[in-house]
């Protein structure tokens, strides 16, 4: 009976760390710049520069990036990563999407990759 207490107890600690860290990493992932999110950077973002802007579609074309354009909805989470010069990230709108900066996308959906969950975008520079 202990030895059965113990195994759920070591079960529900398990899944209690997995899903903080995931919840943790969601509400945090505005402050990270871009390209250094841990386990996410690269693998499931893109990261690149803006190519083209089609603000009546709300598309973007990303360098890197051989999928369809990349579609910024209503509820796409934009940031401006002003880390380079050591602020903090503010948010954005879809007019700071702009040719010639860079960017790191995060897809609603790994398979289809097309609609954005987040657009982290670096700031101009003064």
């Amino acid at each position: 009976m202990k030895r059965h207490s113990w195994l759920t107890l070591a079960v529900l600690v398990t899944l209690m760390v997995g899903t903080s860290y995931a919840h943790g990493q969601k509400s945090t992932e505005r402050y990270i710049p871009i390209g250094q999110s841990p386990g996410v950077s690269g693998k499931v973002t893109v990261v690149g520069v803006i190519e083209a802007v089609d603000p009546n579609a709300r598309t973007l074309a990303v360098t890197g990036w051989t999928g369809p354009r990349v579609v910024v909805t209503a509820r796409t989470r934009i940031w401006i990563d002003r880390s380079a010069s050591k602020l903090s990230t503010q948010p954005g709108a879809f007019g700071d999407l702009q040719p010639g900066r860079r960017v790191e996308v995060k897809f609603e959906d790994g398979a289809t990759k097309s609609a954005a969950e987040w657009v982290k975008v670096e700031a101009l520079t003064p």
